[in-house]
């Protein structure tokens, strides 16, 4: 059985880290390409973001005995499976995964330019993944 204080918190570290986000926009890209305390800060928002995301996605996953598991695009495609996430959120929750993955373990050396449009262009898709398993948790309890 889900744990409502694990997903309530959970749900409330990915709000505050996407209105976190949020803040650190508004600067042109050349700025942000040329500020390197403001990049990290944003890099490890979205790591903190998208990690908090696979978090909630393993805890409901778990407890309600959803397949697949394993790796943690598997998590968030265990929602996309049981109908908790729309299938668009499902795909780029799933592509957060990878950019998630590139940022913490730096796979070659991160685009910054990539970062500030993923900054300033899909925010709205960790909102959208929040209210979906919001609206879940709410119909279920």
């Amino acid at each position: 059985m889900v744990d409502a204080e694990i997903v309530v918190d959970k749900l409330r570290y990915i709000n505050e880290y996407t209105n976190d986000l949020k803040q650190m926009r508004g600067m042109s890209k050349a700025e942000y390409v040329d500020d390197l305390i403001v990049q990290r800060a944003v890099e490890r928002t979205f790591m903190n973001l998208i990690q908090s995301c696979i978090d909630l996605a393993q805890h409901i996953r778990a407890s309600e005995d959803l397949s697949p598991s394993g790796t943690a695009k598997n998590e968030i495609a265990s929602l996309g499976n049981a109908g908790i996430l729309s299938p668009d959120v499902q795909e780029q929750m799933e592509e957060a995964v990878g950019f998630r993955n590139v940022l913490a373990h730096r796979y070659g050396d991160v685009n910054h330019d990539v970062v500030y449009d993923v900054l300033h262009d899909d925010l709205h898709w960790f909102d959208q993944f929040q209210q979906e398993t919001a609206q879940w948790f709410q119909q279920r309890n």
